[in-house]
């Protein structure tokens, strides 16, 4: 066109509108909805499933015994899961109701109160009680061999569809049938509550989870070893929120930082909550760690740990195969998945000349299936991410479908129409109009857009040159000209058939995504646990941990152990030996002043014996482990208006949960047990209690005790089980010095001794004298001048007062 003949400019926009969300917008992973945990316990049996909001997956537990009344299996599975929201069978009344209602209580001290009746019949808001009469097996078998399963794209009319149902689902396990299927019906009324749509009930994948091999601890006794230590903010106003609390000193927090991703982090919470006694499994986790220790492996170490900071944590993956699911997922959440799936092959593949040294290589290897393979090609051949950032949505690569290639060839061809109608519009704008484009709208068609020319300008001055006015937005005035017209009954809305065939070739994806989701799933596990063990390679390394041997015949053997972390806040550490089961005692009892060391000797042993069961280095010079079934620690709990309880109590409920569990493979930590009550009632309860672990000789447990009652030796026979023990100390210019060491022996109290820095020397006189004649049963005698003072001071009244 000639420039002189108008002044108006031709603007061309092929412009299309669609929803589009910023490439810069933060994703947000933290589930607000929360776990759902189903439990159910009839005739001292438990079945149990959870719902992960996480991973949107539904996971079934294997039927197992549990011991009323303090129900230690569903104590450990509430710990595990930590669920948001808890659902059981019976009335508010019943012994494992209670039990349960205690354990939702986070912030009680221990899980000790389930012994005492409770007197609140309340339910929190958090817990929920359905009847046992509306999910019978055969019912509950129904609902749950029909529950969609998205890794299962079998029509439901197929035999496979059951076959496949049997593959997911141990129908055995009848209590845990029950269970899951009071759980989906649950979710399936209140579906609102777990983030999903009326009618539109679906999850991931249905797994199997089993506690056999897994060592039993309480509460309790993850808080007094330190296993976790989360420390609220200083802020009063913040406090109780998630995001606002950290981690204090711990053993989780020893590791954390070593962890390189979130995945690996998540998964190093789980381990720890989960110590087990499998040999073969514990002994590949040791093996890893030394290989990861090996200077020669320290660049593949560095390569695998570079690759796993760019893995997606589950709680993500989970969001995006959601949004696939439901058709909302954008370019962003296409290319991180398949980012993952990209770099746990490479992982894979990085590992390949390290397979033969590594079991865990192996397995990682195994876990890379074909259609992991193929689901790296499918996504990578299918999608433009190049394109897909400018549009902001996913769009289908060139040369992929040949219809929809021959409909992109066609837009464009439109943009050549579109050029010419524009040139056609200047021709006919007056010259006042400095400015047109001719743009395309979905649905709408072609339009022509100016504009405006000024304030408040008269929208139908181009009616007599057939311009129909159709809507005016952001000071642009959009017009319908025949023109138009003609080019939309040419040309179509070709941009909504592209649209339209993009999702149908999405829809596709997504349903093969979907399907072998699982198969993502497995060897990210795998990595995540690759990602903590090394981690604790390293830490072991820096503080010089070392390899555990391990035995099954409950010999405990520990040459120089150390308190993990307390030696991380002391300057100096004194280690101690241990030595228990085989031909030394299982019984050892130690007496030592407060603040010689006692209690720091019974957590070391402990945490050795724990590190060693989550398949860790454990901080000493050599150390020979016996697998054993659970550790007990008591004592050292401080009393709460919430628990309701003494310490005294505590104490008794405490010691009553090691006689129901504890086994000739357990570990018995007592720290100054029946400190809170009269010293003849303590020493009386402590003698009965370890004469009944003594009187089972050699399948007496691995007991350790502390304690202030020097009387027990006379209350307990000679045996060849049983040691006494005794802290060192030393006296330097008149000063009492521990030497925290343990050394064989039975120790005489050290009051008099510790006192005399703080008091004179007449009333300690006068205190021995005292004991003297408590421990003979004799008479005290009076401080001398003590009854003139009182006759001198004693004045009788007189009438007139």
């Amino acid at each position: 066109m000639d420039a002189s003949c108008h002044n108006a400019s031709i603007v061309f926009n092929l412009r299309v509108q669609e929803d589009n969300r910023s490439n810069n917008e933060e994703e947000n992973c933290e589930s607000t909805h929360g776990s759902l945990l189903c439990l159910l316990y009839c005739n001292g049996k438990l079945g149990a499933a959870y719902y992960n909001c996480s991973d949107k997956t539904l996971n079934l537990y294997e039927e197992m015994f549990d011991i009323s009344p303090q129900f230690l299996r569903s104590a450990s599975i509430y710990r595990e899961v930590s669920p948001k929201h808890l659902l059981t069978f019976g009335t508010i009344t019943d012994v494992y109701v209670k039990a349960l209602i205690d354990f939702s209580h986070s912030d009680i001290e221990a899980t000790v109160s389930s012994t005492i009746q409770n007197n609140s019949l309340k339910l929190p808001d958090n817990f929920f009680l359905m009847s046992l009469k509306d999910f019978a097996y055969e019912i509950s078998k129904t609902i749950v061999l029909n529950i969609t399963v998205l890794s299962n794209n079998l029509d439901r009319s197929d035999v496979k569809q059951k076959l496949y149902g049997y593959s997911l689902i141990n129908l055995n396990h009848r209590l845990s049938v029950q269970a899951l299927a009071a759980l989906y019906k649950f979710i399936e009324k209140n579906y609102s509550m777990f983030g999903f749509e009326a009618g539109n009930i679906h999850f991931f994948h249905i797994n199997h989870v089993t506690l056999r091999n897994h060592v039993l601890m309480d509460k309790s006794t993850f808080k007094s070893l330190q296993i976790f230590s989360q420390k609220c903010h200083e802020a009063t106003f913040k406090r109780g929120e998630e995001s606002s609390s950290r981690e204090g000193l711990s053993i989780y927090k020893l590791f954390l930082s070593s962890c390189k991703s979130k995945l690996g982090q998540s998964y190093l919470r789980s381990l720890l909550l989960s110590p087990i006694n499998n040999y073969d499994e514990l002994k590949k986790r040791l093996a890893f760690i030394k290989f990861a220790q090996d200077p020669l492996n320290s660049d593949f170490i560095s390569n695998v740990q570079d690759n796993i900071k760019h893995l997606s944590d589950l709680r993500l993956l989970s969001e995006i195969l959601e949004k696939i699911y439901n058709a909302r997922a954008n370019n962003r959440h296409w290319k991180t998945l398949y980012n993952t799936i990209v770099h746990i092959i490479h992982i894979n593949d990085i590992c390949k000349i390290y397979r033969n040294k590594s079991v865990l290589l192996k397995e990682l290897n195994d876990t890379i299936t074909d259609n992991l393979v193929g689901l790296q090609g499918s996504i990578g051949n299918a999608l433009d991410f190049s394109a897909g950032m400018r549009r902001g949505r996913p769009v289908i690569k060139f040369g992929l479908d040949y219809d929809l290639d021959a409909k992109l060839l066609r837009q464009q061809d439109i943009a050549k129409h579109v050029s010419a109608a524009a040139r056609c519009a200047v021709n006919d704008l007056p010259d006042f109009v400095n400015e047109c484009q001719v743009i395309y709208l979905p649905e709408m068609g072609h339009h022509v857009a100016i504009r405006e020319w000024e304030p408040n300008c008269n929208i139908n001055a181009f009616e007599d040159l057939g311009y129909q006015f159709m809507f005016n937005i952001g000071g642009t005035i959009h017009y319908k000209t025949p023109l138009c017209v003609e080019m939309d009954q040419r040309l179509g809305d070709i941009n909504g058939d592209i649209i339209d065939h993009e999702n149908r070739i999405l829809r596709r994806l997504a349903s093969f995504i979907l399907k072998y989701n699982n198969d993502i799933r497995e060897p990210l596990r795998l990595i995540s646990l690759i990602d903590c063990l090394i981690a604790m390679a390293k830490v072991s390394l820096l503080y010089n941990y070392v390899e555990p041997v391990l035995n099954t015949e409950s010999r405990q053997e520990m040459v120089k152990s150390r308190h993990p972390l307390m030696e991380q806040i002391l300057t100096s550490f004194e280690p101690n030996d241990f030595y228990s089961g085989g031909r030394h005692s299982r019984m050892k009892i130690v007496m030592g002043a407060n603040g010689s060391g006692k209690s720091i000797f019974l957590r070391q042993i402990a945490l050795v014996v724990y590190m060693a069961h989550i398949g860790c280095f454990v901080p000493a010079e050599t150390a020979n482990i016996g697998l054993v079934h659970s550790i007990h620690c008591c004592g050292q709990l401080s009393e709460s208006a919430i628990v309701r309880l003494s310490s005294f109590m505590i104490d008794i409920a405490q010691t009553t949960e090691i006689l129901h569990y504890a086994s000739p493979n357990s570990i018995i930590l007592l720290d100054e047990f029946a400190r809170g009550t009269l010293a003849e009632d303590g020493i009386a309860l402590l003698a009965g209690f370890l004469k009944t672990f003594l009187d089972q000789k050699e399948n007496c447990p691995h007991v350790v005790v502390s304690t202030h009652l020097h009387r027990i030796t006379s209350l307990l026979n000679e045996s060849k089980y049983l040691e006494y023990f005794r802290t060192e100390h030393t006296i330097q210019n008149e000063t009492f010095c521990f030497l925290y060491k343990i050394s064989k022996g039975v120790s005489k109290s050290h009051a008099f001794d510790i006192a005399s820095k703080f008091l004179s020397p007449q009333l300690i006189q006068r205190a021995k004298l005292y004991t003297e004649c408590l421990q003979n049963n004799a008479t005290m005698p009076y401080p001398e001048g003590y009854l003139a003072e009182s006759v001198d001071d004693f004045v009788i009244p007189s009438a007139h007062n």
